[in-house]
């Protein structure tokens, strides 16, 4: 049987869970990606520290924004940032 994998990381998957619903909840990306809350919760906190992403609480809830000017640091990426590659795999989903 062949292994399993997918095309993007773990944090891809979340990233682009986030470009598709800011208001998501850490267990609703759970359940979108297959991955588990613990994992999301991790993920979020990573992406945070690193600057792609930001959480602002909103009443009882938290809501996330890609940061706009975030590179994703590879030299192989040049410029490209977090959200265009957010906006390329959404835009392509939804005309599909």
């Amino acid at each position: 049987m062949a292994k399993k994998w997918n095309f993007l990381s773990n944090h891809g998957l979340v990233i682009l869970h986030i470009v598709q619903n800011r208001q998501a909840t850490l267990r609703e990306i759970a359940l979108s990606t297959g991955l588990t809350e613990r994992a999301v919760y991790q993920i979020v906190r990573e992406l945070e520290e690193g600057d792609f992403i930001r959480k602002r609480k909103v009443g009882r809830r938290n809501t996330y924004t890609l940061n706009q000017k975030a590179i994703l640091g590879h030299p192989v990426y040049g410029k490209v940032t977090v959200i265009d590659v957010g906006k390329i795999i959404c835009e392509a989903a939804q005309s599909s």
